[in-house]
């Protein structure tokens, strides 16, 4: 896991970055288990937004330049 997104200190999401893997890191799917918070994969090169199951929940692997794009 690269980042962690956090609000005084409560974490709000996972983010990890990768050049063209687009299956979750270990690392990624692992600290989402235990923080049950949303979790991001970005890619450099990527066809588009994948929705990939973690458990109860599920890891976005996203092309970055979109991603990025879109945080206010």
């Amino acid at each position: 896991m690269d980042f962690l997104i956090a609000n005084e200190g409560e974490p709000l999401v996972l983010i990890e970055a990768k050049l063209s893997d687009t299956e979750p890191s270990p690392a990624l799917k692992k600290f989402q288990g235990v923080l049950k918070k949303p979790a991001v994969q970005l890619v450099e090169e990527s066809a588009g937004y994948r929705m990939i199951p973690n458990g109860d929940q599920n890891i976005l692997v996203a092309p970055a330049y979109q991603w990025l794009s879109s945080l206010p």
